[in-house]
């Protein structure tokens, strides 16, 4: 009778990710992508990096001599409030730019193309901001008393 606990003998598959190679040539190629620029203190952000795919052999060329950094990824545009992210506007697989077409060149530029609403990608964001402002406000109550 075989061991019902033992491992798999198989491969394992290496987990999916929802950004495939046609959308990262289409991000590198720049066709149907929009273009976001962020300030330092900007109305919107993205914060997050979920599904990292760092590119290799001819995508990760490709991605060079098109002037973006060879990682793909997905990432959430938030309208902030110095940079508190307050409303989620959108998911988005983007690939960052090398430099800014910024004239001061301080600014971060990305490519991206929408994709489907990531709930659970939101709600970890929102957690995280919740957590903050419960230590913050407790931090504040505490010295408050003493």
């Amino acid at each position: 009778m075989p061991n019902p606990y033992e491992s798999p003998t198989t491969q394992v598959e290496p987990p999916v990710t929802p950004i495939s190679d046609g959308i990262v040539r289409q991000l590198i190629d720049g066709v149907d992508t929009e273009t976001l620029v962020f300030d330092d203190v900007s109305d919107c952000q993205i914060y997050g990096s979920q599904h990292k795919r760092r590119l290799s052999g001819g995508l990760a060329a490709a991605a060079e001599s098109a002037g973006c950094v060879p990682t793909v990824y997905q990432s959430v545009l938030w309208f902030c409030l110095v940079f508190v992210p307050v409303w989620p506007l959108g998911t988005y697989f983007i690939i960052p730019c090398a430099e800014c077409d910024d004239p001061d060149r301080d600014a971060d530029q990305y490519r991206g193309v929408r994709a489907n609403w990531d709930t659970s990608q939101v709600v970890v964001h929102y957690s995280v901001l919740v957590a903050h402002v419960v230590a913050i406000g407790t931090l504040v109550v505490w010295c408050g008393w003493a």
